[in-house]
């Protein structure tokens, strides 16, 4: 079941990014942060999305996406996570496609989506392409040398 995150969740969702292997320390601190900063003002002033994918009870994925301010009706996804343990199933593809009719149904009409360039990120990279995302600019060394921004859209 996809629902809206509630304050409770945070911890829960902070826990299942760290166990995917692929957000670093900062990165969940960061999160913790965009989580409070998101019930705070970001969801009802800014338009701020944010939903998890629930089974029997457990947080097994999320996605984190909002309006992209000084554009015409682009939309980002800032995170999107799925417990290791429940990767490959379908549901981040669940989880995207919820926030592409979402972001269509607020007359949204550009999702974007950046994700690292190092090989670990390849899995990553290659789910982006298979849900019809086109890898657009790679941003070489952004993150760190030798880890750049690959940058993926898609209309909505």
């Amino acid at each position: 079941m996809i629902r809206p995150i509630t304050p409770a969740d945070a911890h829960a969702l902070a826990d299942l990014s760290a166990g995917t292997g692929f957000f670093h320390p900062g990165e969940i601190e960061t999160l913790h942060g965009v989580l409070a900063d998101y019930f705070a003002t970001n969801r009802d002033d800014y338009g701020h999305r944010a939903v998890l994918y629930e089974e029997a009870g457990r947080p097994i994925g999320y996605v984190y996406f909002a309006p992209e301010e000084m554009t015409d009706r682009t939309w980002y996804v800032w995170w999107i996570a799925v417990a290791a343990d429940r990767q490959a199933r379908g549901i981040g593809k669940e989880l995207l496609a919820f926030a592409e009719h979402e972001v269509r149904a607020a007359g949204g009409r550009l999702l974007v989506i950046e994700t690292s360039s190092t090989a670990k990120y390849e899995p990553t990279r290659r789910f982006y392409l298979k849900c019809d995302y086109a890898h657009v600019a790679t941003v070489p060394d952004l993150y760190a040398d030798g880890d750049g921004m690959a940058v993926f859209t898609k209309r909505v």
